[in-house]
C-alpha cells in the first residue's frame, strides 16, 4: 500500500485557501488538508496534526519566531512556502529561511505532486 500525507495549509486569503485546499484534496497520495488563517493557526496546527507537510504564505513564515516553533513543535515536517512565483527572489528566499522548498501558489498540484515523489523516493517508495 502506498504512503499517504497529510498537509497543513496556512493561506491568509480565504477563497485562495479553499481553492487549493481543493486542489491538493483531489490527489489520491493526501488524506488530510488541514486549513488555517495565520500564524496562531498554523502553530496549533503544527503541534497538534504534526503534518507531513506545512504549506504557508511565504509572509508568515518569513517570521523567525514562527519557523523556529514550527520547526520545535513539528520535527518530522516538510516546511514549504507558498509563493507568488517560481522566480529565482522566491527561492533564494525559501532557502535562506531555511525551508524545505517554494511552491508557486498557481501549481500547488504539480507542486506537491514533486514533494511527494521526492519524500516517496527519499523513503525508498519508488516514484508515482
Amino acid at each position: 500500500m502506498r504512503r499517504t500525507f497529510s498537509i497543513l495549509l496556512a493561506e491568509p486569503n480565504l477563497m485562495l485557501r479553499e481553492k487549493i485546499a481543493n486542489v491538493l484534496s483531489r490527489n489520491e497520495r493526501i488524506w488530510c488538508v488541514v486549513q488555517v488563517d495565520g500564524t496562531e493557526g498554523l502553530a496549533r496546527g503544527a503541534s497538534r496534526l504534526k503534518p507531513d507537510f506545512i504549506l504557508a504564505d511565504l509572509s508568515i513564515l518569513k517570521e523567525a519566531d514562527t519557523l523556529s516553533l514550527l520547526r520545535r513543535c513539528s520535527t518530522d515536517s516538510r516546511i514549504i512556502a507558498l509563493a507568488d512565483s517560481q522566480s529565482e527572489p522566491y527561492v533564494s528566499a525559501a532557502r535562506r529561511l531555511g525551508l524545505d522548498g517554494a511552491i508557486e501558489k498557481g501549481r500547488v498540484g504539480e507542486g506537491i505532486r514533486e514533494e511527494i515523489s521526492s519524500l516517496s523516493a527519499d523513503d525508498g517508495e519508488g516514484s508515482d
